[in-house]
């Protein structure tokens, strides 16, 4: 099998940031952190990009709007135009509520599979779930993996470099 990092437990956050500098620091670009719970300035030193997920919620939302608002004038003024009492056929007050509800669930629904799509979702299989010391039996650990695809990869001086910087255990993950 082929490597696809190495990974390194740690036993409290501070001591995952500060491996994740020193890391970052030595030049190591591919690395990716794994804990029970956010970690404060973890994803900045990892170098996580910002999010697109506020645009597209916000292009579900026009979207949604408009696809309504343009259904119900299709269909009161082409489809079936019923003049009740000189009333305009286009009113658009009554128009507008309809057009915010579909604006709200296209909003959730582009955020739902925006979500899924920038995580990856579903994925029923990990290269990281090969580690032995990850599990959730263990539990309460600060992983660092450090990818073998990183060009300042070299399996035993980054080995080696994660040992002194802390790491109760550091292994070798498999593809």
């Amino acid at each position: 099998m082929s490597l696809y990092g190495v990974m390194a437990a740690f036993a409290d956050p501070q001591a995952l940031l500060e491996a994740a500098h020193a890391m970052r620091a030595r030049g190591y670009s591919r690395m990716d952190g794994f804990s029970p719970f956010q970690v404060e300035g973890l994803a900045e030193v990892l170098g996580a990009r910002k999010s697109r997920l506020p645009l597209l919620v916000l292009a579900g939302a026009i979207a949604g709007a408009v696809l309504a608002y343009g259904l119900i004038l299709y269909s009161v003024e082409v489809d079936y135009p019923v003049n009740v009492g000189g009333r305009p056929l286009h009113s658009w007050p009554a128009f507008v509520i309809i057009a915010f509800e579909a604006a709200i669930l296209g909003a959730a629904l582009a955020g739902f599979l925006g979500m899924l799509v920038a995580n990856g979702l579903p994925r029923y299989y990990h290269p990281v779930f090969n580690a032995k010391s990850f599990t959730y039996a263990q539990g309460g650990k600060f992983f660092l993996l450090v990818e073998a695809a990183d060009p300042k990869f070299r399996k035993g001086v980054t080995k080696g470099q994660l040992t002194r910087l802390g790491a109760e255990t550091v292994e070798e993950v498999e593809a």
